[in-house]
């Protein structure tokens, strides 16, 4: 395994600096100088500060990633939920940073029917932009979980978003169609 670069091993350092100041910076500097290491530690940053302004700067960064190697460490942490309070942003990343989560569409119908109104805003953006062709039966199936979740859907406001979700689903491309 390669060693880290200088500006690696600072950035990381300096992510988990106590000074709001120093941390920003990291940020700054993670957009020219960072990998996934430096993006993973982001990620833990965010679920770790209580700081405003470090909340808002980490969440303008996925917002812009650059880098389709972040998708991994995006799905990973929305597989684990370990940023729960945060999903409705991470999801929103997709979209936001053109990033391709096709290959990942039941995370994404699982989270719009489990998540809130946010998360289930956020994913249906994410699944229009899809632009990929998808298995008769997998379609069939994440369909049928969303009459489901539309049934027991108590908040009218995300009972719609559900339901235009489902339209959505079944009208994603068929495979071999």
């Amino acid at each position: 395994m390669a060693e880290d670069s200088a500006a690696v091993k600072s950035i990381l350092k300096e992510l988990g600096a106590s000074d709001p100041k120093i941390v920003l910076d990291a940020i700054k500097r993670n957009r020219k100088d960072g990998n996934q290491k430096t993006f993973k530690a982001l990620l833990e940053t965010l679920g770790k500060t209580d700081e405003p302004t470090v909340e808002s700067a980490i969440i303008e960064f996925l917002f812009d990633l650059k880098d389709s190697s972040a998708t991994p460490e995006l799905i990973r942490v929305l597989e684990e939920n370990s940023l729960e309070f945060y999903n409705s942003f991470l999801v929103a990343a997709f979209w936001q940073s053109k990033l391709d989560g096709s290959d990942h569409l039941s995370l994404f119908v699982r989270h719009a029917i489990k998540g809130d109104y946010m998360v289930c805003l956020e994913a249906l953006t994410v699944i229009e932009n899809f632009d990929s062709a998808f298995s008769e039966s997998e379609l069939q199936s994440y369909s049928l979980d969303l009459t489901e979740a539309i049934e027991e859907e108590k908040n009218s406001d995300k009972k719609a978003l559900l339901e235009s979700l489902k339209e959505v689903i079944d009208k994603l491309p068929i495979e071999g169609e």
